[in-house]
């Protein structure tokens, strides 16, 4: 998803997408420690940087309802 979508989603739906790319983060960590071999390394990096916007963006909106 790109990032700048995002910002549309409500807190629920960060929420979720949170849990979605946290789950399919460690599947992918843990198939990494496995195998020594990932189909597609530039994944890892994108599943963490999206992570962390997600954190951001969920962030700044709490502070913005409080």
């Amino acid at each position: 998803m790109p990032k700048h979508k995002y910002h549309e989603l409500s807190i629920e739906e960060l929420k979720t997408q949170l849990k979605e790319k946290k789950d399919e983060f460690l599947k992918l960590k843990f198939s990494r420690g496995i195998n020594k071999v990932i189909k597609n390394p530039a994944q890892y990096k994108k599943l963490k940087k999206d992570i962390a916007r997600i954190l951001t963006i969920l962030s700044e909106k709490q502070k913005a309802s409080n």
